[in-house]
Order: C-alpha cells, then structure tokens, then sequence
C-alpha cells in the first residue's frame, strides 16, 4: 500500500492546503524583504526609520518616486519644520545622530545632555554639562575661573600645568578629588630641596611662607 493511501482523504487535503498558504506566506515576505531591503541600511547613513511623522514634504530630500535617491541641495530647515531650533554643532550633526532605532528622540532630548551623551567624567562632575561646555564645540572654558571657586585657586604656575599633573584620571575626563597640601604633590622637589636641606630642618609644610607659585625655583625669605 502506498504511504499517501494510509492519510485520509480529508486530511490529506488539509495538509497539501496548509503547505499552499505556507509556501504563499514565504514568498510574500521574500518579496516584502526584498522590497524594503534599500530601506533597512545605508552605508554611512545607519538604519533608516519609518517617516510615518515627518512634519514636512518629501520632496524636501528625496527626488522621483523611490526612497533612496537624494537630492543634492538638501536643506532642512530643522526650527522652522519642526519648532525645535538647532544651534552650533547640533545644526552640524547627522539626522540619525539624534532620530534613530534607539527609540523616539523626544524621550531622550527630555533627559538633557545626558540623554544622547554619555557622561565620560562618570559621575565625577556635576551633570550641569553646560557649566563647562557649550553647543559650539566640548572644548571646556573658563576652568581656571572655575577651579577659583575651589579649596585651591589656581595662580601663577598652577594656572597653566596639565590637569592630569594633579588630577588622576584627567586624560579620560574623569577627575577625581586631589590633596591641596604642597608635599603631596612635592615630594620629590622636597626630597632634592639640599640648600638648605629642608628635610634634615623639618621644613615639610608652610612651604609659601618661602616659596611663591610664580615658579618653581623662586623662593622669597620671610623678613
């Protein structure tokens, strides 16, 4: 007896169906992929997102009728279109810096700074980025002035040494808390300081009533 003699007749019919649908259903989504597949990736662009919301014209970036073909004069007016103004680097950056697969960028612009740029001081800062960066560019500014509002105002020398000199970590963005006594850092200038010796005269703090941070060398005699 033949092996499709032992399937009943009813549901040997249900099953040559259900390959049917099956074998429909796999070439419409091979279709559909194929479809999309200019939609998913564009080197150098990222993912493209559905523009179900975009609050302009098409014809703003895109020429014919297909998804992919830009246009060349492309200017997007981001405040006028949209009411949220882009200024300094922001009006520079990419659309998917900012709109893409992470989620919708109301949720993250909601969170500040934070919410698309990773914190690279780790919480050693105050998460006021804006204190010491602008829009322009994340060069800091003002950090002598700022530093003056500290237990250790920076003058003389101490206003143009590197960060990391004093500050581990600095190089990374992460500054973590440093000693404001001069030996901490000193050591080494103590240990040589041989005329006169001032470890063998126990000359170890109080080094400004001789020494002035206008050098390294200077030193002036209280008189």
């Amino acid at each position: 007896m033949a092996a499709n003699q032992r399937i009943p007749p009813r549901r040997r019919s249900s099953l040559l169906l259900g390959l049917a649908v099956s074998s429909l259903l796999l070439a419409c989504a091979l279709d559909r992929q194929a479809a999309l597949e200019p939609h998913r990736w564009w080197a150098g662009l990222g993912p493209v997102l559905p523009h179900d919301t975009f609050p302009a014209d098409c014809g703003l970036c895109h020429l014919g009728d297909d998804w992919w073909t830009l246009r060349e004069d492309f200017r997007f007016d981001h405040g006028a279109e949209t009411g949220v103004p882009l200024h300094g680097a922001h009006a520079a950056a990419g659309c998917l810096s900012c709109h893409n697969d992470r989620g919708p960028v109301a949720v993250f612009a909601s969170q500040g700074c934070a919410g698309c740029h990773e914190d690279v001081h780790r919480g050693s800062l105050e998460n006021t980025c804006e204190s010491c960066h602008t829009e322009q560019t994340w060069q800091p500014f003002g950090q002598v002035e700022r530093h003056g509002r500290t237990r250790f105002p920076l003058i003389g020398v101490h206003a143009v040494t590197a960060c990391r000199r004093c500050h581990t970590g600095a190089e990374v963005g992460v500054f973590l808390p440093a000693p404001a006594d001069c030996a901490a850092c000193h050591q080494a200038d103590l240990a040589q300081a041989l005329n006169p010796n001032h470890l063998g005269l126990g000359w170890v703090d109080n080094c400004d009533r001789c020494h002035l941070p206008t050098s390294w060398n200077q030193a002036e005699l209280d008189q």
